[in-house]
């Protein structure tokens, strides 16, 4: 492939983001503050002289509503960056070693044929049976009867590794899939939940195809760490969407895959998703026995991190508060461990668990036990952290330390303090509300319509709002079973 032909690949891409972006009337500092990147990152992409990663792709497609056109676009890119290195790869192993096994082809053709009339006797080296001997020495020193054998079994090797080649999967193009796996991942907070599937969905549909094309262990192992990665964030994704059974079905899957190649982080977190749909869908007895085997398996670090704090949950609403205590105790010594986990600790993410994800994952578990106490301090860390850290817009871990804390307030008839913590809550939009805002504004609105607070006006006007919020949950796409 001409290199020209791939940058004008990529000028086209540029070029359509521009269009699209001035279709909708937005500027380049627009498009930088609604993707997350900067103005300076748009202009170089629309000028052709970048394309960066995917997740800005998607994010402009949503944005921009293009019909898929940038993203189409940004495959086709993708596909020729892949065609080019692989050819650029082939024309340096050419280079290296065409010359030499032309030389010797052509060696091999201009030199005379062996003639045993021409030939000296052959003498049997001495100490071997002629007689059944398979090796023959000639006078030069050149193992003669077997030549023709040793030929046959060199082309027969050489085809053998050919058609073994022939069913192998490029190199790149699993460079190219794991990246994507692990820009979703990274992306997952800025990315809604139905994009987040679509895109684990295409990743997983390649490395699976991929998978049954493929004969080396080694792109195997590879693809099956990917499938499984793709599978873990399909199950996060269609847990926040309120689709239990197929984020059970993803998760078992995960667990299955990570198990396949031996990948504790895989299988703890996949484990640890299984315990949050179990407590989520009312079978605390499963969460817990899923939370414990999350604990079992995680390597130091992050994954074991998150395992404790599932591992809390689970017991919370156990209403075991001895059992939370100490599993949200060595959640704290857990986070001082160093971890080399590929997912939790290099790639992180969706698979990463800050600090600020680990307190309000206390506050929750604390609330499930009636302990506002802790709670209240639990939430407040929460968001000093959140507000600290940065992130997205529409944080889910501050919108749910912010509906933890404003349930503390009720907890101790403070309605004021309360409605004041939600309010930056509202303006997110349904697109963004995922299951666990959701779920914690039902379990608010609960209580607002008991005693004391039932025959309170602003009480019931608050428990409307919530019930408002939560009624205008997006519709949650079909899901292909696993």
């Amino acid at each position: 492939m001409d290199p020209q032909q791939l940058k004008d690949v990529k000028r086209a891409l540029g070029r359509r983001l521009a269009a699209w972006r001035k279709t909708r009337g937005l500027i380049q500092d627009d498009v930088a503050r609604l993707v997350h990147s900067t103005r300076s990152t748009v202009a170089g992409v629309e000028r052709g002289e970048q394309v960066v990663d995917r997740v800005f792709w998607v994010q402009c497609e949503s944005l921009l509503q293009a019909g898929g056109e940038l993203i189409a676009g940004y495959d086709e890119y993708r596909s020729f960056e892949i065609r080019h290195r692989e050819e650029k790869t082939e024309a340096a192993r050419h280079a290296r070693w065409g010359a030499v096994l032309d030389h010797r082809t052509i060696s091999e053709a201009s030199s005379p044929s062996r003639d045993s009339s021409h030939d000296s006797p052959f003498v049997p080296t001495a100490g071997v049976a002629s007689k059944d001997s398979v090796l023959v020495e000639d006078p030069r020193g050149a193992y003669v009867e077997v030549r023709e054998a040793i030929m046959i079994a060199a082309r027969e090797t050489s085809e053998h590794a050919m058609d073994t080649g022939a069913r192998a999967v490029s190199d790149l193009s699993i460079e190219q899939l794991r990246d994507d796996a692990i820009e979703i991942a990274r992306g997952f907070g800025q990315l809604t939940p139905a994009v987040t599937i679509n895109e684990a969905l295409r990743v997983r549909g390649l490395a699976v195809e991929a998978l049954e094309r493929t004969r080396r262990p080694g792109q195997q192992h590879e693809l099956y760490l990917i499938t499984a990665q793709a599978a873990a964030l399909l199950a996060s994704a269609a847990a926040d969407l309120g689709l239990w059974s197929p984020a059970m079905q993803y998760a078992r899957a995960a667990d299955t895959y990570g198990e396949i190649i031996g990948h504790a982080g895989a299988r703890a977190y996949a484990r640890g998703m299984q315990a949050t749909i179990a407590y989520w869908t009312g079978r605390y007895e499963e969460a817990v026995r899923y939370a414990s085997a999350a604990v079992d398996i995680a390597p130091p670090g992050v994954a074991r991190v998150r395992a404790q704090c599932v591992l809390a949950r689970a017991w919370a609403h156990r209403g075991a508060v001895n059992e939370v205590r100490a599993a949200l105790t060595s959640a704290d010594d857990a986070r001082s461990q160093d971890g080399s986990d590929v997912l939790h600790d290099v790639i992180g993410g969706e698979f990463g668990f800050t600090a600020s994800q680990q307190a309000r994952c206390a506050s929750t578990a604390w609330l499930q036990v009636n302990r506002p106490e802790e709670a209240t301090a639990a939430a407040t860390q929460a968001l000093r952290l959140a507000a600290k850290q940065g992130g997205p817009p529409w944080s889910t871990v501050e919108g749910e330390a912010r509906i933890d804390l404003a349930t503390c307030h009720l907890s101790n008839r403070r309605l004021d303090a309360a409605q004041d913590t939600l309010t930056p809550l509202w303006s997110t939009p349904p697109e963004w509300r995922r299951t666990g805002l959701l779920g914690r504004l039902d379990r608010m609105r609960d209580m607002l319509t008991t005693d004391p607070w039932y025959q309170v006006p602003q009480a019931r006007q608050l428990a409307e709002r919530a019930g408002s919020f939560v009624a205008a949950r997006p519709t949650p796409p079909a899901l292909p079973s696993v």
